[in-house]
């Protein structure tokens, strides 16, 4: 009889069997059902078959960095290099190697695929002659009545079975997760299970002796496990010290590349960084990533593997040697802004010179930008306008840009600088309003930029203008709930002598931050140069009972008693003052004292 005959019989006599078992009882139907089961098991297996699915099963043995055994577990080669095995072997352990039938070891060379809640892992292993794989079911359907359990060396006695499937279920998507009758042993962990071809349909979950079945898993999920993009973050992953795979998709492989480079470990850097670069040879992103991880240990001798890099990732430019010069240029950039290390003539110059070579090749935008930002550096403010005012008539000219140029503007500090600060804000202003024409958020965009423009008159003493921006800004957005914005327009609106909208703000600004003492001093100080004093002395009392010692309290206070007609209390105050060296003190205390 052939073996797909026998396998239909099989199935044929077991649901026969299940229909029975209502009439027969089901402790007499399974037992039967068992015998049936057990008599077909030698001819529903190929003897070649099966012989080599037991040279394709190893052991794998785990060590620590000291060479000692750490554990050892079964596990099978499904592929060309591919052995799965069990997940809870491999944490802290520093080496990992397969074990043959003969007692030959194979180093494991890295982790391709791994799930720590179903307790697998997918390893690929330095290349073994004559490997030899378990013959694989790719196609497996939840009609298996058993499974074919084989015994490894000199188990023969023991193994070399039929199990019966008592269900099946669906896990982890189309997966399939099989219960067995059969008592559970550690000895069974992660072995292969065979259907009536000889293929392997699944794989043994972990068990101890006090259970009464064992769980296998669908094949098919251990042959699907891969490392993907996010896998450099995942917890499980990072727990495995061997050396990891990375995706085999190139776009893919760059995110995890990505993510990998802000991280502050730096043997998982370099770890991810040496796979991409074996991986993906020909492409320039692996020895950029490495000129960079390089140069982040400043020193003369990192700064030279990373220049060597900066070579080959030239090499490797292909069509984007514009992005490459870019990317030299930046890492450049870091070591010409570190002042205690510096390397060859790795300068703003040479810098610059490496932008010139992008821009040579493709005149974007963003890479004189990146100039105008290195002449702010160099304090070379002409230079940089020419650069900014360039980007400002390109296509990636934005507020924010026009805002830079403002302050580059307000660095020179020129004649006339300041009149033309405030209309490149104007433009800024303009070109937020434009980007979002007939957005019901135009109001919010332009806002920022107005706020910017007040700060920007303020400092330069332009108080009036800088209060009607202010304005503008409040008008733009609305309720305004920080103290700080309040606090800025009362300082401009006092220097403009706008004096009662000066209080008016004061107190907006106490009402949100009531205990701060410095808008507290401000109230004060303002009520006294508006003549306020009865309005001031209560405010300067709070003040004087937390800071006794605080020159300008003693001082205010002083002067409001002497004007409120208290003058021997005044100039108490205004000793003390006087003693903590305030000159104005001094000068009111010979003013008023009798």
């Amino acid at each position: 009889m052939k073996t797909n005959d026998i396998s239909t019989t099989m199935n044929s006599i077991f649901k026969r069997i299940l229909s029975y078992l209502p009439s027969l009882g089901r402790g007499l139907g399974v037992g039967l059902l068992l015998l049936v089961l057990v008599s077909f098991a030698a001819s529903a297996q190929s003897p070649k078959t099966l012989k080599q699915v037991k040279k394709a099963v190893y052991t794998l043995q785990t060590y620590d960095a000291e060479g000692n055994v750490l554990s050892t577990g079964n596990g099978f080669f499904a592929n060309d290099g591919d052995f799965i095995t069990s997940y809870a072997l491999l944490p802290n352990c520093a080496k990992a190697v397969v074990v043959d039938h003969k007692g030959k070891t194979h180093e494991v060379v890295k982790v391709l695929g791994a799930n720590e809640t179903y307790d697998i892992v997918r390893l690929q292993t330095a290349p073994i002659k004559k490997l030899v794989n378990t013959p694989i079911d790719t196609t497996s359907t939840m009609e298996h009545t058993s499974l074919f359990l084989p015994a490894i060396g000199k188990e023969k006695k023991v193994y070399d079975k039929w199990i019966p499937v008592l269900s099946t279920e669906q896990a982890a998507g189309n997966y399939h997760y099989f219960t067995l009758h059969h008592a559970g042993s550690p000895a069974l962990s992660h072995r292969p299970l065979l259907d009536a071809t000889g293929n392997v349909v699944a794989i043994v979950q972990p068990s101890v002796e006090t259970d009464t079945v064992l769980y296998a898993l669908d094949i098919r999920y251990a042959l699907d496990l891969a490392v993907k993009a996010l896998s450099v973050n995942d917890r499980s992953y990072r727990a495995l010290p061997l050396r990891k795979a990375l995706p085999a998709d190139i776009d893919q492989a760059l995110v995890s590349l990505f993510l990998v480079s802000d991280q502050d470990d730096a043997a998982l850097r370099s770890e991810v960084i040496d796979e991409f670069i074996s991986s993906f040879p020909e492409s320039h992103e692996g020895y950029l990533s490495r000129a960079a991880h390089h140069i982040a240990l400043k020193s003369d001798s990192a700064y030279a593997l990373a220049e060597a890099d900066h070579t080959m990732a030239l090499e490797r430019a292909a069509d984007k040697a514009d992005e490459v010069h870019f990317q030299i240029a930046k890492q450049m950039l870091l070591v010409a802004l570190d002042t205690l290390q510096q390397y060859k003539d790795w300068n703003y110059e040479r810098v610059l010179a490496e932008i010139d070579k992008a821009r040579a090749i493709n005149p974007l935008p963003i890479y004189t930008q990146q100039q105008g930002d290195i002449y702010i550096t160099m304090k070379d403010y002409t230079s940089a306008y020419e650069k900014y005012m360039e980007v400002n008539r390109s296509d990636i000219g934005s507020p924010d840009t026009w805002l830079r140029t403002a302050y580059i503007i307000e660095q020179r500090a020129g004649e006339g600088d300041v009149e033309h600060a405030i209309a490149l804000l104007d433009s800024a202003v303009s070109k937020a309003q434009l980007t979002i024409y007939n957005s019901q958020l135009t109001i919010q965009k332009s806002a920022p930029y107005v706020l910017e423009r007040a700060l920007l008159k303020a400092r330069h003493g332009l108080h009036r203008p800088a209060v009607a921006d202010y304005n503008l800004y409040e008008e733009l957005v609305g309720t305004i709930n920080t103290d700080r914005f309040y606090y800025l327009r009362e300082q401009s609106e006092a220097a403009g002598r706008m004096f009662q909208q000066a209080l008016d703000d004061i107190d907006r600004a106490i009402a949100l931050a009531p205990r701060q003492p410095v808008y507290l001093l401000e109230k004060a100080s303002l009520n006294v140069r508006v003549a306020r004093y009865a309005e001031a002395l209560p405010v300067l009392e709070v003040l004087i009972n937390a800071f006794p010692n605080d020159v300008d309290c003693n001082r205010l206070l002083g002067f409001c008693h002497i004007q409120l007609g208290n003058n021997s209390m005044g100039c108490s105050y205004l000793k003390k003052a006087a003693a903590m060296g305030d000159t104005s003190a001094k000068s009111l205390l010979d003013k008023y004292k009798k």
